[in-house]
């Protein structure tokens, strides 16, 4: 995430988050996720395809940090 989205959500880089994933009758929570901040960066996090799998994820979806 950029400086702003930083600032805004209340992170720091390198802090452990949680993120919470709801898509139709499935809820998971990625735990031990770490942040990284720079002006380079975008809003976004990337999973891999078994993550995905197992959140019941297909295409993209929209997360809710869990601090």
């Amino acid at each position: 995430m950029t400086t702003k989205d930083a600032e805004y959500y209340g992170v720091e880089n390198g802090q452990i988050v949680g993120v919470k994933v709801e898509t139709d009758g499935r809820s998971l929570v990625f735990g031990d996720t770490v942040v990284r901040v720079s002006d380079s960066y975008a809003l976004a996090m990337h999973i891999d395809t078994d993550e995905s799998n197992a959140a019941g994820i297909a295409g993209s979806a929209q997360g809710e940090l869990v601090l």
